[in-house]
């Protein structure tokens, strides 16, 4: 089965150099170029995030507290377990709240990629999927019928033509379209 623990994400410093980002999949893996990225990236202190071109961004903190943006002037308020949705090419800064916190990003380049980012906490049935990200500490799904075991920033990848429940835990839903 195709799980991606959190030590196979690929390591890459931000562009602006502030930070660390563990990439998860884009459709160039590794290499810039991409129309899709899913990465994870810690947030240590108050920071501005990197500009990204004509990029639409949802995030969802999967460790921490808030997370206050400012994207050009307009103020988003990033909980855990809420997907926020913001454009990548407006500057954007962050100011955490209370403490380090460690973010989902699910970004697409416009007019040549999309996709949703949800967070799913009840266990059922799940939709359609490329991937999912677990977001508790661990996260029991099934695959086709088998069980899956995820820790924490653990991934499921080419998820799409399976059937998905989830069990017990809480995991991010990436759908691309």
């Amino acid at each position: 089965m195709p799980i991606q623990r959190f030590a196979e994400h690929l390591r890459a410093p931000w562009p602006n150099g502030r930070g660390t980002s563990y990439e998860i999949a884009s459709q160039t893996p590794g290499i810039s170029g991409w129309t899709w990225r899913v990465a994870i990236a810690p947030v240590v202190e108050d920071c501005e995030f990197s500009h990204f071109e004509n990029v639409h961004r949802q995030l969802l903190i999967i460790s921490g507290r808030d997370m206050v943006l400012d994207v050009g002037g307009e103020i988003v308020i990033c909980k855990p377990g809420e997907v926020a949705i913001f454009a990548g090419d407006i500057a954007t800064t962050a100011k955490l709240v209370d403490g380090p916190i460690v973010d989902l990003n699910l970004m697409t380049v416009r007019g040549k990629a999309s996709g949703v980012l949800t967070h799913c906490t009840r266990p059922g049935l799940l939709a359609k999927a490329e991937m999912l990200v677990c977001v508790s500490e661990t996260a029991e799904i099934t695959v086709d019928d088998q069980p899956v075991s995820l820790q924490h920033q653990d991934a499921f990848l080419g998820a799409s033509n399976n059937q998905l429940t989830l069990v017990s835990g809480s995991v991010a839903h990436i759908t691309l379209d």
